[in-house]
């Protein structure tokens, strides 16, 4: 089959995790450069559910992060509104939008791949389309962890309870986040471990509020980190488990002294190490903070 020069090699799913089920997918795409497609990925302006029930998952990636991570896979970022296809029967989505508009080729998706008004759509129907229009279609196997498949709801889900390593292995990689580092309270430096402060932002996924092995990017290198996620419940008498939106993420890196006020730093979790607790007195707590910062330095 002859395949235009011009014509894209299109990923499609939901892509709000970029987890290893989604990298399945993107990397079908990207392969697709060596029949001379220009591989690409579809994104919608909100999540599908926010459009469908007013209300979006957690997500697990700023689209800043996902952005420059579907870039990086050399992968063109096509955008279109979920609002304005989302009612538009699988056959008109197929032919305005996926050729007509983005120019498929070629077209990746999951086993599991829902498309058109009501989600009538799916990959067998996917497959007819692609036949009648002379368009390549590849779709992925499912994805298994621990006998269930990959999914960013399970991802989610392992973060809420502190599971860590699930997070981790369904991500591919260590779960983590990049926020404008805010000036605090300089507490930290009064107990010996000044930190980086960074807040989640409402609808930012927040893993189990407690103390993670760590490393965050400094001066382009990743250096051993420690870091607390929650609400400090001994300075602010607040009780464990507070799921307040503004839960912090403290990041403390031994031997690092430099000023990164208004920087936006990379931080990434290596391994759970305890639940936030409350401490009965500012001694207990310093002599806690030492116990973990040399904890968190053997996961680094």
């Amino acid at each position: 089959m002859l395949i235009k020069k011009e014509t894209k090699a299109i990923a499609l799913g939901a892509f709000d995790g970029l987890h290893t089920a989604h990298m399945a997918v993107l990397q079908a795409a990207v392969r697709q450069k060596d029949c001379g497609l220009a591989p690409a990925v579809l994104l919608f302006d909100q999540h599908p559910q926010q459009a469908l029930t007013g209300k979006a998952p957690p997500r697990l990636l700023t689209d800043e992060d996902r952005d420059a991570r579907l870039r990086g896979l050399g992968l063109e970022i096509l955008c279109a509104s979920f609002g304005e296809i989302k009612d538009m029967p699988p056959r008109v989505f197929f032919g305005e939008v996926l050729l007509g508009r983005f120019g498929a080729g070629a077209l990746c998706c999951g086993y599991d791949y829902r498309f058109g008004a009501g989600a009538q759509g799916d990959t067998q129907a996917l497959q007819t389309l692609c036949g009648e229009h002379g368009v390549l279609l590849q779709t992925t196997p499912e994805i298994d962890y621990r006998g269930a498949p990959v999914s960013s709801t399970r991802i989610r889900q392992a973060l809420r309870g502190g599971s860590l390593e699930d997070a981790n292995a369904m991500l591919g990689r260590p779960f983590g986040y990049v926020f404008p580092v805010e000036e605090g309270e300089h507490i930290g430096r009064t107990l010996g471990s000044p930190t980086l402060n960074q807040t989640f932002p409402g609808g930012f996924a927040v893993p189990r509020h407690g103390v993670y092995a760590s490393q965050a990017r400094v001066e382009g290198a990743w250096w051993p980190s420690v870091t607390n996620i929650g609400v400090r419940p001994t300075i602010h008498n607040s009780a464990e488990g507070d799921c307040s939106p503004q839960a912090r993420s403290e990041t403390h890196i031994p031997g690092f002294a430099g000023d990164l006020y208004g920087q936006r730093v990379a931080v990434r979790l290596l391994r759970f190490l305890r639940p936030e607790m409350r401490f009965g007195s500012i001694e207990q707590l310093k002599a806690q903070i030492v116990i973990d910062t040399q904890t968190a330095q053997k996961e680094g």
